[in-house]
């Protein structure tokens, strides 16, 4: 064969098999991209385009190469076997590096996003298309040999079955066996983490925060284990707001200016899973769904991520069982699992502390429907319904101790609790009737502390000292900084927060720091800072409301030391740090209020499953 007809054979193959790469990545991204479920086709071109011409690029560049290193061997002599095991190494050096190394996140963005089937199929295509590349190439540089009489028929079909071998065992060991071990390596002497969020869980529901009813007693034990944050705060007083903050350290406002059933968390920022993946760690979450489903973009950074129906499956044992299963199964390498549960959030359920007397019209189980009635004045409640409704709550709140604490002790009956740094929070509290009955019970509609105020336990023995409290006001934001730093791994510059590692090894109080929380989508938006016993509530626009046309003053000061129900506005009489408050708010407020409304930061519509389950937790009607 001449040179020039081998030159473009070579770089014929090369884009070939880089066409194939680049569009199989290209399609990857058009399933995984829930902005292009609807397929579209100028989308899906749009999409396949880019990676497509850049693997026939790298494909091209990568069978030259080989083409010269493999027909170099040959022309100096080198016996087959040694060019086989030349291949192979390649074969294993690039495997490894697009497969096991941290860039692959950033290579193949959407790799977050995929299943196990999946991922190790497209890795493993791809795998097999490389395979072909150095095969066509290794034949080439051996036929070049042959035709200057070095070798025979016999010695090149040897050749091709050890390449065949070779392909074999990195197709089975790379993509199948390897990467998670290699993953692990990566991870190895780093804590795992265990992030348990008790959705809509009042900070003064728990016996280590004040409560006088024994409704947490699994949980307080945990607490004297570890460290309590008398004075944490929610960043929004609703679910998915709170939990985005959470998990990205920035408020919500930073994240979108649209949050309702259609919003997805914007997939360009890198939430904690995805940091702790990249670092090694095996990654699950166990939710009950809604708000916190994978639908709402929460699954980023998550191998598996299991949405549940509480509702349907009567309480948060099913997801207290697999949460159990998947630690069971991975416990000899780092791990970080989320575990989430609605419970104590209505539809509310057991009596445990509830008289029957009181019930009055209530039925048993109080679900959405009442709670509807309440909300629109149809069903006006007497103080004794009130008080029963109150009780069904609290006894939801224990409920969710028993399961959730009976998880924990479990965990550490199996020893695998004392190894792991344990988180225990809400996301955000309850309202029962403590200043608005038109809003009782619900959140979502304010910023005072019986929606902002949440719990907020970490447990590390030998690392977190037992039994210390910390009186000094942090925020949920400050939560994904500390975690990357108590694991050891770098912070991230797009992150709001502050890490509270020292503080949680010490047990000294941090260094006062303004808390800033926003109220977004229920009523109008309400923008708090606080510092201190200091709390500035401001709603520039009171009569501007998103969904729900809930009024608002448009400031509210309180001393929270003098007056924790915050029932005097001290508004009227503004101090110099006051007002300071008030300005700062006050520029951010407009910073984020002034500028366009984008009509497309709305997702694509959910599931009509996933609504059926908003509504029947009270968020649609």
């Amino acid at each position: 064969m001449s040179s020039s007809r081998r030159l473009v054979v070579v770089l014929g193959e090369g884009a070939a098999v880089g066409l194939f790469v680049g569009g199989l990545l290209g399609w990857w991204e058009v399933w995984l991209n829930s902005d292009l479920s609807h397929r579209m086709f100028w989308l899906a071109t749009q999409r396949l385009a880019g990676p497509t011409v850049r693997g026939a690029g790298w494909g091209i560049l990568a069978s030259a190469t080989l083409a010269l290193v493999m027909g170099e061997l040959a022309r100096r002599g080198r016996r087959p076997l040694w060019i086989a095991i030349v291949c192979f190494g390649l074969l294993w050096i690039a495997g490894l590096a697009a497969l096991a190394f941290p860039f692959r996140e950033t290579a193949f963005v959407l790799h977050r996003f995929s299943s196990h089937a999946l991922t190790r199929t497209v890795f493993g295509l791809i795998t097999a298309a490389s395979l072909l590349l150095l095969a066509g190439r290794s034949w080439d540089a051996l036929s070049r040999a042959g035709d200057s009489g070095n070798l025979g028929v016999l010695t090149r079909f040897r050749f091709v079955i050890a390449v065949l071998a070779a392909a074999w065992v990195a197709l089975t060991l790379i993509p199948w066996v390897l990467l998670p071990r290699l993953s692990a390596a990566r991870a190895s002497g780093r804590p795992s983490v265990i992030l348990v969020s008790l959705d809509t869980l009042r900070a003064d529901r728990l016996g280590v925060l004040g409560s006088a009813r024994p409704l947490t007693p699994l949980l307080d034990g945990i607490a004297t284990e570890g460290m309590v944050f008398e004075q944490a705060m929610s960043a929004a007083p609703w679910t998915l707001p709170a939990h985005a903050s959470l998990f990205a350290s920035r408020l919500p406002f930073d994240q979108s200016r649209h949050w309702d059933y259609n919003h997805e968390v914007p997939l360009p920022q890198t939430l904690l899973a995805e940091r702790l993946r990249e670092a090694g760690y095996r990654t699950a979450a166990f939710t009950g769904g809604g708000y916190v489903s994978a639908q709402c973009g929460f699954s980023q950074g998550f191998e598996i991520y299991e949405d549940h129906d509480e509702v349907v499956e009567g309480g948060p044992e099913t997801i207290a069982a697999a949460a159990l299963a998947w630690v069971r199964a991975v416990r000899r390498v780092p791990f970080f699992l989320f575990v989430h549960t609605y419970e104590p959030h209505y539809p509310y359920v057991h009596a445990d502390f509830a008289n029957p007397s009181d019930a009055g019209r209530l039925p048993s189980v109080v679900t959405y429907k009442e709670i509807d009635a309440i909300h629109s004045g149809a069903l006006i409640l007497s103080e004794a319904e009130r008080r029963y409704l109150t009780d069904l709550y609290d006894g939801d709140v224990a409920h969710a101790d028993r399961v959730i604490g009976r998880f924990l002790q479990t965990l550490r009956r199996e020893g695998i609790l004392d190894g792991a740094l344990l988180v225990v929070l809400s996301d955000h509290g309850e309202e029962l009737w403590d200043r608005e009955p038109n809003y009782s019970p619900d959140h979502g509609h304010s910023l005072y502390q019986e929606l902002m105020h949440v719990p907020l336990l970490v447990r590390w023995p030998g690392r977190v000292p037992a039994g210390s409290r910390i009186r000094t006001p942090v925020s949920l934001i400050d939560l994904a900084p500390t975690l990357l730093a108590l694991t050891g791994l770098p912070g991230d510059p797009a992150h709001q927060g502050r890490s509270l590692a020292r503080t949680m090894q010490t047990a000294e109080e941090p260094p006062p720091r303004p808390i800033l929380a926003e109220a977004i989508e229920f009523g109008p938006d309400r923008f708090l800072i606080r510092e201190g016993n200091l709390k500035v509530v401001l709603t520039p626009y009171p009569d501007r409301f998103s969904i729900v046309p809930i009024p608002a003053r448009t400031l509210e000061v309180f001393d929270l030391d003098a007056d924790p129900l915050e029932r005097h506005d001290l508004s009227a009489h503004l101090t110099k740090p006051v007002a300071e408050m008030v300005d700062v708010l006050w520029r951010r407020a407009r910073g984020v209020l002034s500028g366009p409304t984008r009509d497309d930061e709305a997702g694509p519509p959910l599931p009509e499953e996933l609504l059926q389950q908003l509504r029947s937790l009270g968020y649609l009607h």
